[in-house]
């Protein structure tokens, strides 16, 4: 015998009416589904986009119209921040008056975009006006023609007190605080001197009339004679006095003191300067040119 072969078996509804009415539920959503009703018919897809382009071509001449209207003879739709000014209002204590509030008009042509960003670069630019000012306590002042001149703003009562208790805290401890003028006064004179050295050459701190070791050199004249070494006539005062207060000397003089004494202890070495890189270079660089001197003298006198 064979292998018996299944049949779908039907389990929905076998009456015919039910039949058709899932049948049409399924075709709803069909694009070529059949009118709701025989007499009327829905307005296809594209032609309802075709009159939503109409429309919003129709608008949009319509707003070019308005802008063409706007930008004729008057400045009719423009913004004008004049509107809105109220009168400035003196209120009791104000012993300056108010500055005044500049005045923002559209131009024609700019849009609303261009024109709130002109807003706002003007009043930054006054912002940090006000702070320039407030910081060195001046006063911006401009012309017609554009040009600005600084001048002093007038003292602030409240500030003048302040300054004034400031001072006197300060007075208590020996702080003495300088005036504007003052200091001024003082950085002309530091300048001054700053000039005046570099005049003399360089920013060394060496008077004008100083000399240098070779201005002491003698012109010796060919065939003059010598008949004695140089003798100086002066005393080295500051360097006596500095080895007469050290307590320590020559190594040999202090054995010999010690032995006189009595006493044979261990002489103990001074301590050495500790000196600088900057120092030791000036010593060694010094210390180079006596010795190229010294040779060159000699050399001559060999010649001779």
């Amino acid at each position: 015998m064979g292998r018996k072969i299944k049949g779908s078996k039907h389990h929905g509804a076998k009456d015919p009416n039910k039949q058709r009415e899932n049948r049409e539920e399924k075709l709803k959503v069909k694009v070529n589904n059949r009118p709701k009703h025989d007499d009327e018919q829905e307005m296809p897809k594209r032609l309802m986009q075709l009159m939503q382009h109409e429309q919003h071509m129709m608008q949009h001449k319509q707003q070019k119209k308005q802008q063409k209207s706007m930008n004729k003879g008057d400045n009719k739709g423009l913004l004008d921040s004049s509107k809105y000014i109220t009168k400035q209002e003196r209120l009791p204590g104000m012993t300056r008056p108010l500055r005044p509030v500049p005045v923002f008009r559209q131009k024609q042509g700019e849009s609303k975009k261009s024109f709130y960003y002109r807003m706002h670069q003007t009043i930054q630019g006054m912002k940090k006006q006000r702070e320039y000012e407030s910081e060195f306590k001046v006063e911006l002042q401009r012309d017609q023609m554009g040009n600005t001149k600084v001048v002093e703003a007038e003292p602030d009562e409240l500030e003048e007190i302040v300054d004034s208790h400031k001072k006197k805290k300060l007075a208590k401890k020996g702080i003495v605080l300088k005036s504007k003028e003052e200091k001024r006064q003082l950085r002309r004179e530091r300048e001054k001197k700053r000039k005046a050295r570099q005049k003399r050459g360089g920013t060394n701190k060496q008077p004008a009339d100083a000399k240098d070791f070779d201005d002491f050199e003698d012109k010796q004249v060919f065939g003059d004679t010598v008949h004695a070494p140089p003798s100086l006539n002066f005393k080295m005062r500051n360097m006596e006095e500095k080895m007469a207060g050290k307590a320590s000397s020559l190594l040999l003089a202090q054995k010999l003191n010690n032995k006189q004494d009595g006493g044979g202890g261990v002489v103990k070495k001074a301590k050495k300067e500790h000196l600088s890189m900057a120092k030791k270079a000036m010593l060694e660089k010094e210390r180079q040119r006596v010795v190229e001197a010294y040779r060159a003298l000699k050399a001559d006198k060999i010649s001779f």
